[in-house]
């Protein structure tokens, strides 16, 4: 049965699709090991595993009647605890919305439906995905799979750490201040941050907010692009129009880089990077340059990197000002009132000085993007850290925070290991528009080094979370 869930999301679908597994017997294998490992991290907070398994049977049924299956046929799936799926609650780790029961599902929900998929449960986040752990009043922590004692990563780190246990092959995230890539990174798993607009939010009740985006995570980059096939393309609902439709993702990733130019700086002074994660990601350069690229030691200047930080978190204190304490008031934790009540004593003035810091920023990038097609960075400065020991303040979140304030798409990648067993991501970043760029060179890396394939112990005690069922 761990055979099974160790295979790609898009070899499973396939082989349900053509019979060479039932969707009973795939289901079977995944809910399995969610009843033996998920209480080692506290991934996956709410669960039906008997409806998920009367679904599979379902979709059995339907394949032996000749319906129409889809790309997702058959495919357990979680879904972060802020999106909307029926039959659940959407918490958004917050205790205010311990009994928010939803009658319908997020627009990306029910795509993945249609196209087959079966919701097995909700994955934990912080409180309003705000804070460096993924921890909370009502659910608890997730622990990092790899170490656990460290973060998951935030803020989609039940996600992250439900893939790298093999408890699902693909979840979603989201991504405002890094939120699918961190916990990606720590995870050794592979999470996305689509263009603005790519996958539409609805419901939302930020419709023009461009910071926050869905994007999807897996343990296989090709699935990444899988999932996209499926939740992108226009809605009618969302004001923001998408650079381009799902036939982008539809045919698979191949991995062939030629003719591409990289840039490569995971020891980058525009950062304070670990030397630890550098040395473990000086190998990405060779899988890049094997797949046909030309790669390139550059960065852009450090004027760039040091405006960064600032602006996104004053553009993200703005953000949740406008609705959070105005909709849950004093029922919300200290780290997401220490956010609005920055944003509440943020004058105007300095609200211009951010949004010009974050234009001179983009000027400088863009030119930096006519002599690259990618740059490569570390996704984290370091390693998941133990969440007793470094509060969100006390951490270079800085090579996070470009791709949000300036819109660009971002794959976080496995790239390697330190020498203390710890894994770390290779981020590859690329102007608006350039999704399919970056998850090519994102499954080179993959191809070229197959650091995904080394699995997190699972023989080493732990006092069990509890869990939902």
């Amino acid at each position: 049965m761990d055979g099974i869930t160790r295979l790609s999301a898009g070899e499973l679908a396939v082989r349900m699709r053509g019979g060479g597994l039932t969707c009973a017997e795939v289901m079977t294998a995944f809910t399995d090991r969610i009843r033996r490992l998920n209480g080692r991290v506290n991934a996956i907070i709410q669960m039906d595993l008997d409806a998920a398994m009367r679904a599979a049977e379902a979709a059995d049924a339907d394949r032996a009647a000749g319906l129409a299956e889809g790309a997702l046929f058959g495919l357990p799936v979680a879904v972060k605890d802020n999106f909307d799926v029926a039959g659940f609650r959407t918490t958004y780790g917050a205790a205010a919305l311990r009994n928010n029961w939803p009658d319908a599902d997020s627009l990306h929900v029910q795509r993945m439906k249609a196209a087959g998929a079966i919701v097995v449960g909700k994955t934990n986040m912080p409180e309003f995905a705000f804070g460096a752990d993924t921890d909370n009043a009502l659910w608890g922590r997730t622990r990092n799979p790899y170490a656990l004692d460290r973060t998951a990563g935030s803020s989609s780190g039940g996600a992250g750490a439900a893939l790298a246990l093999d408890l699902v092959p693909l979840a979603d995230g989201t991504d405002l201040g890094g939120s699918t890539r961190i916990p990606a990174s720590w995870c050794n798993v592979a999470g996305y941050r689509p263009s603005t607009g790519v996958v539409p939010k609805v419901p939302s009740v930020a419709p023009f907010d461009r910071l926050h985006v869905m994007g999807p995570m897996a343990r296989r980059v090709d699935d990444l692009r899988l999932m996209l096939s499926v939740v992108s393309g226009r809605d009618p609902r969302s004001p923001i129009a998408p650079p381009f439709g799902p036939e982008e993702f539809a045919a698979p990733l191949n991995g062939d880089l030629a003719g591409m130019r990289i840039a490569f700086s995971v020891g980058s002074a525009s950062f304070t990077i670990d030397p630890a994660v550098t040395r473990a990601l000086a190998p990405c350069a060779d899988a890049l340059s094997d797949a046909g690229a030309a790669v390139s030691e550059d960065d852009p200047n450090v004027a760039f990197m040091a405006r960064s930080q600032p602006v996104f978190r004053a553009l993200c204190a703005a953000e949740y000002a406008g609705w959070a304490v105005d909709e849950y008031g004093l029922e919300l934790g200290h780290d997401i009132l220490d956010l609005v009540a920055q944003s509440r004593h943020m004058t105007g003035y300095e609200m211009e000085r951010a949004y010009a810091a974050r234009v001179k920023a983009w000027h400088i990038l863009a030119d930096f993007f006519t002599r690259y097609d990618l740059i490569c960075w570390p996704t984290t400065s370091g390693t998941a850290f133990r969440p007793e020991e470094v509060a969100h303040d006390d951490y270079d979140w800085g090579t996070v925070y470009i791709s949000p304030a300036l819109d660009l798409p971002t794959a976080s990648v496995p790239g390697g290991f330190t020498e203390a067993g710890l894994p770390i991501g290779l981020q590859i970043v690329g102007p608006p528009g350039s999704d399919r760029k970056v998850l090519e060179a994102a499954e080179a890396v993959e191809r070229g080094l197959r650091v995904w394939e080394r699995n997190p112990p699972v023989d080493r005690p732990v006092v069990a979370a509890p869990v939902a069922e």
